[in-house]
Formats: structure tokens, sequence, C-alpha cells
């Protein structure tokens, strides 16, 4: 039977910084949990510490937090003060009282404010008693200022999700998971409470001593990876996508999605150049390359909202693709630079508009809000064997007069882009597919000025076999026109006209 702790906060936040130190973590990581153990138990207590030793040599645990969180829009903040003795203390012994000055933390609020790890292995009685006591003598998580109340017991069922949308659970990510999929979480391991009580007698911090394992969201229970389920997909030319959402209550027009997606491929280039790549080699990044090469392009994208009766079609946020055989040093450098580095890409600088667009990097344990849906990356990856465009496509060369042969011609812009050859290609001469797609000007389906006026179509495809995407088609591809969103043959076709 499972060995559950539930952690039940006094207050519906959650304070504790990230990576990224500007931002709470999420979800809570398990080593924090072994760390408020560690430090209520007596290191000259042998019962304590087998039953510690215990905990830290089981695997990874599972982690179950509220759905519904958000970053606190302003940290936390508290005048701190420190004792200090001075040159010249004033009262002989006593030590004086100086001002720190006004300290900040971030936290996150939650719709609930109970987290929950679980261990899948049972302790023996002895163990499980002992862990409980622990777990009740911890007063906090995370920050001391996170008062808790924590409880161990042994439980008959194990936890599980459900589809009402409260709750999440995080698991160990099994073998072979992207890492786009996947959160890394510090979690105990064996010699982890040497480790711990060696770094406190030297002055050194806790994290230095933690090690990290990747975490994906289990999917509720009932619910199918996908329609196609018993038929292994088809990779598509892409692996990853990485996502970004512009601030509440921004969106751009659509016509912008060229310009979008060269400031966005700029923006990249600049903060590649800024850390100090040398980015000529990375063909896949800057997309210039010579004939005859058939290496992939990465991908910059705006990200519409579409598919929903209310969707109007303006972006919400933006993407860049990375393709399949890009080389691991660019990968791993690109990588860094969209997210890691200074806190990864935070603006974005079209030239039409008088500001700058502010940018949220939205990784998969990103809260589960509405204004979030179009811009996460599982809304565009599938797999699926229905691809319908959210932004018209442009087609590859001119088609026959009165459109003969345009299906061959959006069949061949599969082809070109890596995907296989449809079995099915539907196209719409005005109108689109889905409920809020954007019919685009002329003048935004070209780059540059003295562009052949190739035509722009909303169309759907069938693959034989489903495709994981993303799915982008078309001559502007590469900066964001075709993008497709998996859909099913049934897609609402609300307010198209053949």
């Amino acid at each position: 039977m499972p060995f559950r702790v539930s952690v039940h906060l006094l207050e519906p936040s959650y304070q504790a910084a990230g990576a990224d130190k500007s931002r709470a973590e999420w979800p809570p990581h398990p080593s924090r949990l072994f760390c408020g153990l560690v430090s209520v138990a007596d290191p000259a207590d042998p019962v304590q510490d087998v039953a510690l030793r215990w905990l830290e040599e089981q695997s990874a645990p599972r982690v179950r937090v509220p759905a519904r969180t958000a970053e606190a829009e302003e940290p936390r903040r508290s005048w701190v003060v420190t004792n200090t003795v001075g040159k010249r203390p004033s009262h002989a012994v006593l030590p004086g009282r100086m001002s720190s000055g006004m300290r900040q933390w971030p936290q996150r609020a939650l719709e609930q404010p109970l987290v929950e790890f679980e261990w899948a292995t049972e302790p023996p009685a002895g163990v499980a008693a002992v862990l409980e006591m622990l777990a009740k003598a911890n007063p906090y998580i995370g920050r001391a200022t996170g008062h808790a109340l924590v409880h161990a017991q042994v439980v008959d069922e194990p936890l599980t999700v459900d589809d009402s949308g409260r709750w999440q659970v995080w698991a160990p990510a099994p073998d072979g998971a992207s890492a786009w999929e996947t959160v890394s979480l510090r979690v105990p391991y064996p010699g982890y409470l040497e480790r711990l009580r060696q770094a406190y007698e030297e002055g050194q911090p806790a994290w230095q001593q933690s090690r990290s394992v990747p975490y994906v969201p289990e999917k509720p229970a009932g619910v199918e990876e996908s329609e196609d389920a018993s038929v292994e997909p088809v990779p598509g030319p892409w692996r990853d996508l990485v996502t970004f959402a512009f601030a509440q209550g921004v969106s751009l027009d659509p016509s912008l999605t060229l310009q979008v997606g060269e400031a966005l491929r700029r923006e990249v280039l600049t903060r590649l150049k800024w850390c100090g790549h040398d980015v000529k080699p990375m063909v896949a990044v800057h997309g210039h390359k010579e004939a005859g090469d058939e290496r992939r392009l990465c991908a910059y994208l705006g990200l519409p909202f579409v598919g929903h009766r209310h969707a109007d079609g303006r972006l919400r946020g933006v993407g860049v693709v990375l393709p399949h055989d890009l080389p691991a040093g660019h990968r791993r450098a690109l990588v860094a630079a969209l997210v890691h580095v200074e806190g990864g890409v935070r603006k974005l600088e079209v030239p039409t508009l008088p500001e700058p667009v502010a940018l949220e990097y939205v990784g998969p344990g990103a809260a589960e809000v509405k204004r979030l849906e179009s811009v996460r990356s599982r809304r565009w990856v599938g797999p699926s064997q229905w691809w319908t465009t959210a932004l018209p496509m442009v087609l590859d060369h001119f088609p026959g007069r009165n459109g003969r042969g345009i299906e061959e011609s959006v069949a061949k812009s599969c082809r070109l882009a890596g995907l296989p050859e449809p079995a099915e290609v539907q196209v719409l001469r005005t109108g689109a597919y889905l409920p809020g797609a954007p019919l685009l000007p002329a003048a935004a389906l070209r780059r540059k000025k003295g562009e052949p006026p190739l035509p722009g179509r909303h169309v759907r495809v069938r693959f034989a076999q489903p495709v994981t995407g993303p799915v982008v088609i078309g001559s502007k591809r590469n900066f964001g026109l075709g993008l497709c969103m998996p859909t099913g043959p049934w897609t609402d076709q609300e307010g198209a006209s053949a």
C-alpha cells in the first residue's frame, strides 16, 4: 500500500523560489519535504535515522497539486531584522538589532491549499510510525513563512487525477520523454541524509546537495492518448515546441504573423550571440542554407486563438519549433538561450508596434488557465490523422486555372515540409474550417517586396497514420503561416464557405 504525506498549507499560497529566483518553483520539490523532516529529526536518535534512510532509498514519489494555480503578480515582501554585535555594543553583552532592509520572495496562489507526496512502497510499521511523528513536527514547507500542517500515513489506494480539472498529478517521466514535456524536480536519494548533515556542519546550502529527476503530468484515468492509440504515430519533421504567452489582455492581429515570426527569429539570434555562441554554423536557426542542403530549419510561429465558438483568430503568443535533426550542441545552446539564461526570452520587438511585447515562457507546469490554452505546446502536437490550418498556408507554387491541381499542390507542400503523403486533401477557396481561423490579405502572405503573390488557402489533410506535430505547411512555414491544429474528421465548419 502507498505511503502518503499530505501538506495542508495554512494559507492558499506556496512560497519557495525556483531556479529563476523571480518565480516560485512549481510543482513543489520532494526534496523540500525531506529536508523538512531532517530539520526536525534528532541526529543522535538512530531510530529516526533508520526511518529517514528508508525514505531516501525509495523511488521518486508522485506529487499531487491543485491544477488551478497562478504566479502572484507581486512577490511577498517583509522587513527582516538580523542579530549583530557592533563594534561598540550599547548594552555591553547584548546584541544589537539591525534592519537588513525589505526582503521579498516569490509565491504561487493555489485554489486548494493542499500538496501531497506519495511513495509506492509501504514502509515497515516502525518506520511508518517514526515518519508520521516527524511529519507532525514539521511546521512548514518551502520558506519558513509557508506554515503548514503535515500528516503522513499508509493509505489503501494510490493518488488519482480525475477529469474535473481540480487536481494534477506529477510522476517520474518514462524513458524517452521529450525534454519539453518534463520538469526537473529535486528528490531524495541514497546518502542524501548524510550529505545534508555534512553540508550543515560546513555551512553549505542544502540545495547544492540535491539531485533532480524529470517529471511529467499524468493524464486523467480513462483518457486515451489519441483517437488512433492502437496505431504507432509517424514522427513529423519537428521534435520540440517551446511556447511563450503574451501578457494577459494582449493579442496581435494575425496579419502580423510573418513579422512576428521574423522578430522572434531575430531575438533568438541576438540572444545566442549574447551568450557567446557562433551562430554562423547554426543553419537550422538562422535559415540561410545552401542549395542541396537537406537539413530542416527551425520554425518561428505566431499562435492564434482558434477552434472555439468564441475564437477571434488573434495571436496570443509565439513558439519556436526545433527540428529532429538539430545537432545536440545546437539544441542545448538554443534551449538555454530560449528558457534558462537570464530568464530566457522575455520580449519581442515587432517593427510595426510602438512598444516591445512582453513574453512569458509556458512550460509543462504552467497554470491551468484559459488564456494559456492557445499557447500550450500540447494544443499543437497531436498525434492525429487529421490536421487543419489555424492560419492559412501559402502554396509553394501557383495552381492551374480555376484551381485545377490545387489538392496536389497541397500534397506537395506536405512532402516538402517532411510529412508523409496525405491520404486526403480538402481545400477551401474562401473561408476556414476552424472557427476563428483568420483570412489574411495578400500583403500579409509575403515577407518581402517583390515576392510572387502566391495564394493562401485554408486546408485540412488526412494521413493514413497518426502524425506527431507540430505540423506547418506551405512556402512560409518557417515563419508561421500554414500552422495546423490536430482535429477530427468532424472539424467544425461553422462559418466556412466552399
